[in-house]
């Protein structure tokens, strides 16, 4: 308790000697959350927020690293599936195939990213990141019961403006990036922005023949033009596209549970050799860089991603009409081991392609009125073509099967009609309410193929037959959708399934603003995530099918308090959620392989939690940020987990903790710029996080799945020029070699846990030119 109450004695201390001075006051910061241009202290909702200069200065160059300077906003990996799991305030979902949607939206320039699969890539030339916390029930594309994560790009100036950054860090890291921004023609700006990583020194070690992982080659860029049409019409078309050539991240191999004994394997540190097939730990090293994979794999990634938007704002004499038109494809190719060991036990290669498009239309009031208010419409459709080849030869299940191919195509259409107002009762008081309505229509066509002649030759061994009464061939479709006992017949057609969800959501709110330095709000929310289909392989039907929508319904009761005559912000809020029908990924018996993954439906939930965010500017030159979350979440009903040291349904979990949410989380920055000579000024920032235990999984918290306490220190110092031209810096992350771990997982009786980078340093130059 002591170290949690840390950042409050500091703020309260520092408080106490404090002499405001109105020079040196804080910057209003300007968010777009509720889909209108509206000053951070204005907006009734938990917002964090970065701006450019804020995301440059603490190293953040996607939302992995924004996560580790938002409590309460975890990053991790569903296994080695190349699937980042968001989670906020607890609510999230551990599913490892790309056709799940997340709990928590990410948008980028107000235009929804489908699914987490497609946001791994860098983010640059960035206005601002906001980060939404609680359910997004009336305004955003697509229902979220986490949040939403908005990403806003610097937009074309009319007035010239380039700008060159170059990096170079440990492991022969280098990043390039640049834009230039101008007037095109009358009437019609432009900017392109770039940005290119490369790193050719591996980080992860394999410690049986020493080869290396972590090389890096991306390549992103945008272009943007903004058209003034007309007097009151503005065009912004928004074409970008992206290249990852990357090296995966293999997890780390820490503890086995092995379910039978191979002489084959056995060897000085062959794990499959515990007698009698008990427990053993593989890996205690503590090392962020020691690994192993299968040798002659290299795991990898080949990405691409590109796309554009239309964006058409019309202003009209009491309101204004947008409307937001998006195409978007991707295409990876990838390759991963997942159990960090040297045996083919869970060796898997990934084919994804999806496209989609989107189509936003909508009314916003306009004018200084006691109402303001937007209402719209939201089109989408997506389709989702996915190829997993799972090869497990050395793998334990009873029937000698060494490898599988799932194969499916998902297509998803989604209807939305919404309405967001806020009403001023009096000067000091102002009720919000909001309604969405969504439509939304998923299906899949799935199976899991025979690939080399195993699984079709288990299955005539036992004497099953196709329906037609002949042998099972290589190449087969293998799952089953019934079987005759009597024949040994099955029917293993391609599985079609569908599921139609409609559900209205909503806000209500009420704010209060006693004076221009304090808002105190309390709201009443609902949010859902739509149901969906398994993606991985299966050998019988229960496990493709669908799981259902998730509902979430949320209280909040928050304050924002400027203080010290504007030299201090201070926010806090409180929230209750009741959590039913929770999405999580578990596992079912399965005579063949042992178990298989299902998707389930946790009936009851309930999250309680505490944040605080602070930001001082005691005098000139020097800003402290703080920042803490207390999270209580608790599982009050479910009774089908699955079991893994009895292989069977029915374990109780009521009572266990949600995953990746721990109780405390906290970050602290504090940043000093003094001048060093005529024109030149010198910044020394330090930043620090702590996150607590946590669970990577929804399990019997045993102890396999639990991520240990972590904090990182990072730092930077900068010299730079005060017109802000340009600007040297050095900088280090994880300076204290912190050994530390995001998540834990299982598969094949072998637990990995993914961890993160150690110790790296770096410089950086800035340069714009005017």
């Amino acid at each position: 308790m002591r170290r949690h109450l840390l950042i409050a004695a500091i703020a309260a201390s520092m408080a106490s000697q404090v002499q405001a001075n109105e020079g040196f006051v804080l910057e209003e910061v300007v968010v777009t959350a509720q889909k209108r241009a509206q000053t951070l202290n204005d907006v009734g909702i938990a917002v964090s927020a970065f701006s450019g200069d804020q995301m440059r200065e603490l190293g953040i160059g996607g939302a992995l690293d924004m996560a580790k300077h938002t409590p309460g906003l975890y990053l991790t990996e569903a296994g080695a599936s190349g699937i980042p799991v968001y989670t906020i305030r607890g609510v999230g979902f551990d599913d490892i195939s790309p056709n799940s949607n997340g709990t928590v939206g990410l948008y980028v320039d107000e235009v929804a990213v489908a699914y987490p699969v497609m946001t791994r890539g860098a983010q640059f030339d960035v206005e601002r990141i906001e980060v939404l916390k609680g359910p997004q029930g009336d305004l955003y594309g697509r229902n979220n019961t986490g949040g939403a994560i908005n990403f806003i790009s610097n937009k074309p100036t009319e007035v010239f403006e380039a700008g060159i950054s170059v990096d170079y860090g440990r492991y022969d890291y280098k990043k390039l990036g640049g834009f230039v921004s101008g007037a095109v023609a009358d009437g019609l700006n432009g900017r392109v922005a770039f940005e290119a990583q490369r790193q050719s020194e591996g980080w992860q070690q394999n410690e049986l023949n020493g080869d290396k992982l972590g090389e890096v080659d991306t390549f992103a860029g945008r272009v943007l033009l903004d058209w003034a049409a007309g007097d009151s019409v503005n065009v912004l078309f928004n074409l970008h596209g992206s290249r990852d050539q990357s090296d995966n991240q293999v997890g780390q191999a820490f503890f086995a549970q092995p379910s039978f004994y191979d002489p084959a394997l056995c060897g000085e540190d062959a794990w499959g050799c515990a007698a009698g097939g008990k427990p053993r730990v593989v890996n205690d090293q503590d090392d962020n860089n020691a690994a192993i994979w299968d040798q002659g794999l290299t795991p990898s990634r080949d990405v691409e991603t590109w796309g554009g938007s239309i964006t058409v704002n019309w202003d009209l004499d009491h309101f204004s009409l947008t409307s937001i038109t998006s195409v978007e494809r991707f295409e990876r190719s990838e390759s991963n081991d997942w159990d960090g060991l040297a045996d083919v036990r869970s060796l898997n290669e990934m084919d994804t392609e999806i496209s989609g498009w989107s189509q936003e239309l909508r009314l916003t009031s306009s004018g200084a009125t006691d109402l303001t208010w937007i209402a719209g419409v939201y089109l989408a459709g997506d389709e989702v073509e996915d190829r997993l080849l799972f090869g497990f030869a050395d793998a334990s299940n009873a029937a000698g099967v060494t490898s599988a191919e799932t194969r499916y195509e998902q297509n998803t259409d989604i209807r939305a009609l919404f309405a967001h107002a806020e009403y001023e009762l009096t000067p000091e008081l102002r009720l919000t309410l909001g309604a969405r309505y969504t439509h939304e229509q998923r299906e899949i066509d799935i199976c899991t193929y025979d690939v080399d002649g195993s699984l079709s030759g288990l299955y005539n061994f036992f004497g099953f037959t196709e329906s037609d009464g002949t042998e099972f061939e290589p190449g087969d479709c293998g799952t089953f959708s019934s079987v005759d006992l009597n024949t040994g017949a099955v029917d293993n057609p391609v599985i079609s399934d569908e599921i139609t969800t409609e559900k209205v959501t909503g806000k209500i709110g009420l704010d209060y603003l006693p004076n221009e330095d304090w808002l105190i709000y309390a709201s009443v929310g609902t949010g859902f995530k739509s149901g969906g289909f398994n993606g991985q392989p299966s050998n019988g039907i229960d496990t493709y099918r669908p799981y259902q929508e998730e509902e979430l319904l949320a209280y909040e009761l928050g304050f924002k308090a400027t203080l010290l005559d504007s030299t201090m912000q201070l926010n806090g809020a409180a929230f209750l959620y009741d959590y039913r029908d929770k999405q999580v990924g578990d596992a079912t018996p399965d005579p063949v392989f042992g178990f298989l993954t299902k998707l389930k439906n946790v009936p009851r939930s309930e999250v309680k939690g505490l944040e605080l965010e602070l930001q001082w500017r005691p005098f000139m030159g020097l800003d402290v940020k703080l920042a803490t979350t207390w999270l209580d979440t608790r599982v009050e009903e479910f009774d089908q987990g699955f079991d893994f040291n009895t292989f069977t349904n029915g374990l109780d979990l009521s009572g266990s903790e949600l995953p990746n949410a721990a109780q405390w989380s906290y970050n602290a920055l504090v940043s000093y710029e003094w001048p060093v000579a005529d024109g030149l000024v010198m910044r020394a920032t330090a930043d620090y996080m702590y996150t607590d235990d946590y669970y990577s999984y929804l399990s019997n918290n045993d102890g396999t799945d639990l991520v240990e306490d972590y904090q990182v220190f990072n730092a930077r110092l900068s010299l730079g020029s005060d017109a802000g031209d340009w600007e040297l810096s050095l900088w280090g992350k994880n300076l204290g070699d912190e050994f530390y771990y995001v998540s834990n997982t299982a598969g094949n009786d072998v637990f990995t846990r993914y961890t993160g980078q150690g110790q790296t340093y770096g410089v950086s130059l800035n340069y714009n030119f005017q």
